[in-house]
């Protein structure tokens, strides 16, 4: 069965057509999947399912949910791996990495050059629902980062998909082999220079970023739009966003916010503040709130597990993933802009014991393995917090708390350097003596990951 073409429009269109679509790229789907695919063809034998048993999306749900860490613990058993399909199907165009193993490498997500025609594909649908339009030249802030990660390389997909320019001003050195990154002035100056109308990246980088040129007096008028992901947006800091760009001189300028999922390669985004979460490619892209206990799919307008599953993909492939978020699932149009798709109407918000850090999901037995593989420590504690914790909206930071054998300074910054390659963020270490990590009581008992933000 040959893919259906792109419809540009499609996520406008009667549902009944969204559904048709989806159910003729989830037959295609699991034809591969029942061919080809290492995990779910055994999982099928082991509860005895066969093709037969799955006639329509509906019937997903006879398979139990696939967890990260089902991903995390043999992501290449969810490679596709079709031999008997087209050369672009087969092609390995590019490698994400998303959440951390218990290796302490992230994980591998692979598209083929046909899962990256379908990445245009899909930002091109963010952007219509975004109203970017042919003029507009994107300031790319994500930071370039040792592992690939879709928040830096994805948005030159984005910039192809409309046929316009993206400059990416790479703030940060991601490694001390890389010379050219960019420091927040230099962040500053490019975005003025460049005469960007759209600043992309991660929620407290980019208000850092509007902070600072509005200490410098920094030209920002010509921005349209701010829009950022990789961490969740309360009403509270939309407000403090909005006074941050009109601070910095982009009065005009409008936040757009996005739920993004490295396993979509992209964002269920916005059409305008409050108007939900967009699925911008229901017909690749499946998606269901379920029950936390039962995982069985819930009515529209309740809260529960969102779970995915991919119809159109021939890399990594996953059927009824659950992203670790809660949400509330609606599939009635948008009062704002009519879409028809699907959409979540509150911001998904973590449910499983995953960090976000930086707009980074960090794994924190990762960060313990990490941390005591440098000779010499012997206790650690690790502690999110803000850079200024009386700042609500301020940037996250990791710290870590490290005591062991002397001389215990050297030890920093291998501490360092081992959280930093094994999760993308680089932390502030500092050196203690034990008893300063389990209290004055003196305490066996230790939580060793304190997230301060919360509460």
């Amino acid at each position: 069965m040959q893919p259906q073409a792109f419809v540009p429009d499609l996520i406008f269109r009667p549902r009944e057509e969204i559904n048709a679509a989806q159910e003729l790229r989830f037959a295609a789907t699991m034809d591969l999947v029942c061919a080809h695919h290492p995990h779910y063809r055994q999982l099928f034998a082991q509860l005895g399912l066969s093709r037969a048993d799955f006639q329509s999306t509906a019937d997903l749900a006879r398979l139990p949910l696939t967890s990260k860490h089902d991903f995390m613990g043999d992501p290449q058993a969810f490679l596709l791996g079709a031999s008997d399909v087209e050369p672009e199907m087969q092609v390995e165009w590019d490698t994400m990495y998303t959440t951390g193993t218990s290796s302490g490498k992230p994980t591998p997500f692979v598209s083929t050059a046909y899962d990256y025609y379908n990445v245009i594909a899909l930002y091109k649908r963010i952007l219509g629902l975004r109203g970017v339009g042919g003029d507009d030249l994107i300031a790319n802030l994500c930071p370039l980062t040792v592992y690939p990660h879709g928040a830096y390389h994805r948005v030159s997909a984005a910039g192809a998909a409309l046929k316009i320019p993206v400059v990416n001003l790479v703030p940060g050195r991601p490694s001390p082999h890389f010379h050219l990154g960019s420091e927040l002035d230099d962040v500053v100056e490019g975005i003025v220079r460049t005469r960007a109308t759209i600043l992309w990246g991660v929620t407290s980088y980019v208000r850092r970023v509007l902070m600072r040129a509005a200490e410098l007096g920094a030209d920002f008028s010509r921005l349209k739009l701010a829009y950022i992901t990789g961490e969740a947006v309360t009403p509270a800091l939309r407000a403090n966003f909005e006074q941050c760009l009109h601070a910095a001189g982009a009065r005009q300028a409008s936040i757009n916010v996005s739920y993004g999922i490295t396993e979509i390669q992209g964002g269920f985004t916005e059409c305008c503040p409050g108007g939900g979460f967009h699925n911008p490619l229901p017909e690749d892209i499946h998606v269901q709130v379920v029950d936390p206990e039962s995982h069985q799919p819930l009515p529209e307008g309740e809260r529960g597990l969102v779970v995915i599953s991919h119809l159109n993909r021939r890399g990594t492939l996953l059927l009824r993933y659950s992203t670790g978020d809660l949400s509330v699932l609606s599939r009635s149009a948008c009062p704002h802009c009519g879409a028809t798709t699907d959409r979540f109407t509150e911001m998904p918000q973590r449910a499983d014991d995953l960090v976000k850090i930086k707009g980074m999901l960090v794994n924190p037995t990762v960060v313990e393995a990490a941390v005591l593989a440098v000779e010499g420590v012997k206790e650690y504690q690790a502690v999110v917090e803000r850079e200024n914790m009386a700042d609500p909206f301020s940037m996250d930071r990791l710290r870590i708390r490290i005591a062991g054998t002397s001389p215990l300074a050297d030890k920093a910054p291998r501490v360092s350097l081992a959280v930093k390659q094994a999760t993308g963020v680089t932390p502030l270490v500092e050196c203690v003596e034990a008893s300063a990590i389990y209290g004055p009581n003196g305490s066996l008992k230790l939580k060793r990951f304190v997230d301060q933000r919360k509460g």
